[in-house]
């Protein structure tokens, strides 16, 4: 039975869990708080009490002990510590002892170059919201020979608790009307995420989006419309944007998405 521990059982990572858990992997997760431990027992998850304040502190013994290690960290600094997210993901790589590593990223690496964009197209310049530059933090892994890699960058995420109707509900002569979108659902993330396991697709980066001619407006509109929320409405004005291909991921596991 292979292995693999969840560091960050949130929104994604906890229905993840549960999910490898039922397909028989020995799932092991962890979590900041400590009234979720129970949560994650029943749902078939060995629970660990971690933290990252940025060294690992809590119940670190044996989380690290397994075939595979998934992080799934938000990228945030605190206030006035601008390397605080760097410094928690080498405090990561010291305590590893996992092979392979997912590292689940986000399409913030590349530029609004009004583009399609792939894999290739990362962008050292381009950083989070936080102004954290992922690309660097990717690569704390990806070039670490001792480990194989695997990337996942994301588009943006929508699923249960996490409804697209409410993202943009009510805003008013919003720019960028035709511009793509870059979204993946729940669903799709867990489906992406076993399938690259069970293929062993390691050592690579992949792009995780749902395919669409979608533009931003009929997207959101329809969303709001689901419901029954006021939906945004939208200017003439353009707006730079990217569109993220999946190419790489669909051609090398054969993935489907489902939304």
């Amino acid at each position: 039975m292979r292995s693999i521990s969840i560091l960050g059982c949130g929104w994604l990572g906890l229905p993840l869990g549960r999910h490898l858990a039922q397909a028989g992997y020995q799932v092991k997760g962890s979590t900041t708080h400590e009234d979720k431990l129970p949560l994650l027992e029943k749902t078939g998850i060995k629970p660990f009490l971690l933290s990252l304040n940025p060294e690992v502190e809590g119940e670190s013994a044996g989380f690290f002990d397994a075939d595979i290690l998934l992080i799934n960290l938000p990228p945030r600094n605190r206030n006035g510590e601008e390397h605080f997210h760097e410094n928690q993901l080498k405090s990561i790589l010291k305590n590893n002892r996992s092979k392979q590593v997912l590292f689940i990223s986000s399409t913030a690496v590349y530029p609004s170059n009004n583009k399609t964009v792939f894999e290739i197209d990362a962008d050292s310049s381009c950083v989070t919201r936080g102004g954290i530059p992922l690309l660097k933090m990717e690569q704390l892994f990806t070039k670490n020979s001792a480990i194989d890699t695997t990337v996942i960058r994301f588009g943006g995420l929508y699923g249960p608790d996490r409804h697209p109707g409410r993202f943009l509900a009510g805003k008013k002569k919003l720019a960028g009307a035709n511009n793509p979108v870059n979204m993946i659902h729940l669903e799709d993330c867990i489906g992406v995420i076993q399938t690259i396991i069970e293929q062993n697709h390691w050592g690579e980066i992949f792009n995780a989006c749902a395919p669409s001619e979608e533009t931003r407006q009929s997207f959101y509109e329809k969303a709001a419309e689901a419901l029954d929320i006021e939906a945004p409405t939208f200017s003439d004005e353009s707006a730079p944007f990217k569109k993220v291909s999946s190419e790489k991921l669909i051609k090398k596991t054969g993935y489907q998405f489902k939304h």
